[in-house]
C-alpha cells in the first residue's frame, strides 16, 4: 500500500493539503494524518507544574482538535488514512515520521509568511523540505 504524510495542525492550509492529497492520491493509497506536538521542555516553568502524564494529555487535547477537522475530512473524501500524534520539533519529527511509515510523499500545506517570515520565524515547510529524504509537495 502507497502512504502519504499530511501533517495536520488544525490551520485552514493544513485542510486544504489533506483535500489535495485526497483528490490526487493513486488508488490504494493511506493518508498519514500526523500531528506534531511540542516535547515537553525538561527545563522551565512547565516541568514545576505539570507531571509528564499531565502535559501528554493536554497534548492529546490539542491534538484531537487539531485532527478531527481532518479526521472528517477524510472519512467524507473516503480515502484511506490513519492518524498518528507524535512529540518533538515539527520539521524533524514529520521527516522522521515519513520515513519510519515509509511513506513515499509529504503534502503539506503553508501558512504564507513568505521569505521575510522564513527568515526571521523560521518555517516547519522549509525545514521539512531540507530534511525530507521523500518528495514534499507545497499547498498555499
Amino acid at each position: 500500500m502507497k502512504r502519504i504524510l499530511v501533517p495536520v495542525d488544525g490551520s485552514p492550509g493544513a485542510l486544504r493539503a489533506l483535500k489535495h492529497a485526497a483528490a490526487h492520491a493513486p488508488r490504494g493509497t493511506e493518508l498519514q494524518l500526523v500531528n506534531v506536538q511540542p516535547a515537553m521542555p525538561l527545563y522551565g516553568m512547565v516541568r514545576a507544574y505539570m507531571r509528564v502524564p499531565q502535559y501528554k494529555s493536554a497534548c492529546g487535547t490539542l491534538a484531537k482538535r487539531a485532527l478531527d477537522p481532518a479526521l472528517k475530512l477524510a472519512r467524507r473524501a473516503r480515502v484511506a488514512h490513519r492518524p498518528h500524534v507524535l512529540f518533538g520539533e515539527a520539521g524533524e519529527t514529520l521527516a522522521d515520521a515519513a520515513r519510519r511509515l515509509k511513506c513515499g510523499a509529504i503534502v503539506m500545506g503553508t501558512r504564507g509568511q513568505g521569505a521575510v517570515g522564513n527568515l526571521v520565524l523560521g518555517s516547519v515547510a522549509t525545514r521539512v523540505v531540507h530534511l525530507a529524504k521523500v518528495p514534499v509537495t507545497l499547498v498555499k
